[in-house]
């Protein structure tokens, strides 16, 4: 069992969030962005013991539009957590049964799903915010009757259990006896009777041999033993110093994680080591923590959901880079925030989610194989469906429409003229409309398969990014770089990503994939027919054409080499060429000087890009589709 789809309503600084999540989910985007209130709302929605006084809210927790707002007034905060089959008959019967109160079946698909919603809102007559966790039936009314005994709650929790791990693993307090792993883990441990005894003798005499040691000890405790007297008055007390532990629970409870990390270095504790170490130390330790204990704690068919702040705190970037596959391979559903683009560089595109904070609060963008509506069923989708076999679904339950892919036109209108006399045929076609925009954001398993292959090196800056500029080619970005700087708009301090796409892989694919992720873009290509046949693949998108021709620019000379010259850069360029070791470069023919900048285009693309820096009248002499384009970056939405 895991959690497939979160909905939020009016908490912190989300107003409305609905987003699906996987077995694994990386949530990334700038600081206070909700990305930690995501997290929190799982976990109150899994635990009613969380949070102020035991209720999981409070009036802080509402979300409100402007500092005038009372939250008071709200109709309150609506969490949704739905959990579904990936396969009908995936749960176990022992899990149907015990939660046969609440799980449903899809009659489409056979699937068993259990929704739970908690809210919490003002209620004047009890002068406070009152909490409410409820089960929500296909129509997602809540569901009475047995349905809504506390224990069906109860038992959902034993299932799906939720762990949050801080950024700030503390490996002190986790792996102390009183952490919610460590010490359970201790407890736990069954030591047979007749080795108990033994430890427990050998305690006894070794710490007899430790008072024996010097004289004085005895006298200390003899000594102190006149506080049992005073205490106790007419009875004889006594102390004795102890020097190991008293019992064997005690001996465990003080048992610590040592290690080293390399064969000839010394064994340290862990609270010595690095403080990338003992965050790693923690996340493993909740791995182990499931392994062996989850099962007897919960239930045997219990899935645990993690929820996990910055996996890659206090590590270098290749450790970032490769903790990505240790994170996934924790057993359960895990829901991760991260800061960084090492780590992301090896998350597969679709488990991520981009969450921003807009003057609409909180939203998130990702990338969906598929597009969801709830429009009500009539018998003329049948027909629609069955020509569309693998494109379109129909959930009859929850009166809900799916689309894999792209809507395309055709089958757009065949859905259209299904509500044609329906007596909401404006609302079903307002959806239906909507629908079909969403499903122009479709990026497929091939294509970014290809960002997989090409992207790689770029793919984690380019999702921090609030903006993006897509050049050509290495040349021109070397170029582009230094040029904004000296224009007074310097790409890395103001959040830009400069991508040279056809290093990394297709320019249409990166203008696709900002559209997807609500990500602002913009373009210069070369003037010529490759830079032509990019803007026009890029309309073939379904852009629309005058968005287009703003955000797609060409250099109107031809390509870098031919609008540099254009320029009047002939003489810097033929000067580069000879620092270079081209020693004839200052008197060599046109022609020969463009195919030999052609063929040295990085290597003079630096070195003019070197020159740039701290030339204000170079830069002013540079491509006026570069300079457009950086002026144009500000403000770009």
């Amino acid at each position: 069992m895991r959690i497939a789809r979160l909905k939020i309503e009016n908490f912190r600084s989300t107003k409305a969030l609905d987003m699906e999540l996987g077995e694994t989910t990386v949530l990334i985007g700038p600081n206070n962005a909700g990305k930690t209130s995501i997290l929190d709302a799982v976990r109150i929605v899994l635990t009613r013991r969380w949070g102020q006084r035991g209720t999981g809210f409070t009036e802080y927790d509402v979300h409100l539009a402007s500092e005038s707002d009372d939250p008071k007034e709200s109709t309150g905060i609506a969490i949704e957590l739905h959990s579904e089959e990936q396969v009908a008959g995936e749960w176990p019967d022992a899990l149907q049964q015990d939660l046969d109160d609440i799980a449903q079946t899809d009659p489409t698909t056979g699937k068993s799903f259990i929704t739970l919603r908690a809210s919490c809102a003002w209620n004047a007559a009890e002068g406070a915010f009152l909490p409410a966790w409820i089960f929500l039936n296909a129509a997602r009314e809540p569901m009475i009757g047995q349905s809504a005994r506390r224990m069906n709650l109860e038992r959902f929790w034993q299932y799906l259990p939720v762990f949050y791990l801080g950024a700030l693993r503390d490996a002190d307090d986790e792996f102390s006896a009183r952490s919610q792993f460590w010490g359970r883990l201790l407890k736990a441990m069954e030591i047979p009777t007749a080795l108990e005894q033994r430890v427990q003798r050998v305690l006894d005499l070794l710490n007899r041999r430790l008072l024996q040691a010097d004289p004085r000890l005895v006298q200390i405790a003899k000594t102190l033993s006149g506080a049992t007297r005073v205490a106790a008055r007419d009875r004889d007390g006594g102390v004795e110093l102890r020097f190991v532990p008293l019992k064997s629970w005690d001996l465990l409870s003080k048992a610590e994680i040592i290690l080293r990390n390399e064969p000839d270095w010394p064994w340290l504790p862990l609270q010595h080591h690095g403080q990338g170490v003992q965050s790693l130390s923690v996340i493993f330790l909740f791995q182990a923590f499931v392994e062996h204990l989850l099962a007897e704690l919960y239930k045997a068919d219990s899935e645990p959901v993690l929820a996990l702040e910055e996996p890659e705190t206090h590590l270098h970037p290749q450790a970032a880079r490769t903790l990505w596959a240790h994170v996934n391979a924790l057993p359960g559903q895990k829901i991760i925030t991260t800061h960084s683009p090492y780590f992301v560089q090896h998350v597969p595109f679709r488990d991520l989610r981009l969450i921003r904070r807009t003057d609409n609060g909180t939203e998130v963008k990702w990338l969906p194989p598929n597009f969801l509506a709830r429009i009500p069923y009539v018998p003329a989708l049948d027909q629609v469906l069955a020509n569309n076999p693998g494109l379109l679904e129909f959930d009859l339950a929850g009166q809900t429409i799916t689309v894999n892919g792209k809507l395309e036109d055709a089958v757009y209108r065949d859905l259209l003229s299904c509500y044609g006399t329906h007596t909401d045929c404006a609302v079903i076609h307002g959806i239906l409309c909507d629908l079909r925009d969403r499903s122009l954001l479709f990026i497929d398993n091939d294509e970014l398969r290809a960002l997989e292959t090409f992207a790689r090196r770029i793919r984690g800056e380019i999702f921090f990014a609030t903006r993006w500029m897509i050049v050509e080619g290495q040349a021109e970005y070397l170029i582009v770089h230094v040029l904004a700087r000296e224009l007074g708009y310097d790409l890395d301090e103001h959040g830009v990503s400069l991508m040279d796409a056809m290093n990394n892989g297709n320019p249409t694919t990166f203008a696709v994939l900002a559209r997807a992720l609500g990500i602002p873009w913009l373009t210069v290509f070369d003037g010529d027919a490759a830079g032509d046949g990019y803007t026009q693949t890029i309309t073939n998108r379904d852009f629309d054409p005058a968005f287009v021709a703003q955000r797609c620019r060409t250099h109107p000379a031809g390509d870098l080499e031919d609008q540099l010259l254009a320029d009047g850069l002939e003489a810097e360029l033929r000067g580069v060429l000879q620092s270079l070791g081209h020693t004839d470069a200052l008197t060599i023919d046109m022609p020969t000087l463009e195919k030999r900048l052609e063929k040295n285009k990085t290597a003079y693309a630096a070195e003019l890009a070197k020159q740039l820096r701290g030339n204000t009248a170079l830069a002013k002499r540079m491509p006026q589709g570069f300079k457009d384009a950086i002026a144009d970056l500000r403000g770009l939405t």
